[in-house]
């Protein structure tokens, strides 16, 4: 009996902004934790449920899963972004404090 990928990809979403708000991840990131609850969902189902594990097979169908949920091109977008506007608001504090 399993879950579809369906309802893992929905429930991995809908707990993705309730883990984010409580490790305080920067919106532009929170791409990343649905990647990795739909990753981790679905091996643990597959592990559950599948007859025959195989866990490279089953991380690689959780890994394309995951990433075409979340649209690896925003997520890629949104987290050179994120680095950007840390890296420069740090340069900026260093300079203020000279």
């Amino acid at each position: 009996m399993g879950f579809d990928l369906g309802l893992i990809i929905a429930f991995a979403l809908a707990a993705t902004a309730t883990l984010a708000d409580v490790f305080r991840i920067p919106k532009k990131l929170r791409s990343w934790v649905a990647v990795v609850l739909i990753i981790g969902i679905y091996m643990v189902n597959q592990w559950l449920y599948a007859p025959g594990f195989d866990w490279k097979t089953a991380l690689m169908e959780g890994v394309t899963a995951g990433l075409a949920t979340v649209g690896i091109h925003s997520t890629s977008k949104n987290t050179i972004e994120q680095w950007t506007s840390s890296k420069n608001k740090e340069n900026k504090d260093s300079q203020s404090a000279v």
